[in-house]
């Protein structure tokens, strides 16, 4: 079994799609083995199951992908930009970089060998009941009336 950790941002992605199946935080085989992805040398291979990953980025909000296609036979784990678009992330190229915003800034990534990578800190792999959360220190600083760092920290060690 391949580990595969990267994840790409792509802009021609019209799924998210997972390698690994210890990433999925909640799983559901598909069927008969008749659902398929088509590839970009226009070859299609096997969607073996679907679920939810959640992804802990190095700036501390937690993204969650719903609907991510389990397709073990790819070689990097890919992140839909139409998909992130269609739930209100911004995602901006510049340079080598990339950008990724809720209202507030979510997430950057870095341009290796041609392709965008998001900085993840750490794949989360217990269930979580939110749809598609991009949560922050910041939102829940806010949402407190402001209090201190040392209390929003605290609280956030006691979630996570």
């Amino acid at each position: 079994m391949t580990n595969v950790t990267k994840w790409v941002v792509d802009s021609g992605a019209t799924k998210h799609i997972c390698v690994n199946i210890n990433t999925f935080t909640s799983y559901t085989s598909v069927g008969n083995g008749e659902e398929h992805v088509y590839l970009g040398n226009s070859r299609k291979t096997l969607v073996l199951g679907k679920g939810k990953v959640l992804l802990k980025l190095t700036s501390r909000k937690t993204l969650t992908l719903s609907n991510v296609l389990h397709v073990p036979s790819i070689k990097v784990n890919l992140i839909s930009v139409v998909l992130l678009r269609k739930v209100g992330v911004k995602v901006s190229f510049k340079s080598d970089k990339i950008v990724m915003k809720k209202n507030v800034f979510v997430g950057k990534g870095y341009c290796n060998q041609g392709l965008f990578v998001l900085n993840i800190s750490k794949i989360i792999n217990e269930s979580c009941s939110s749809a598609y959360i991009v949560d922050s220190y910041d939102m829940w600083h806010a949402r407190l009336g402001h209090v201190s760092s040392s209390y929003v920290m605290k609280l956030m060690t006691r979630i996570n």
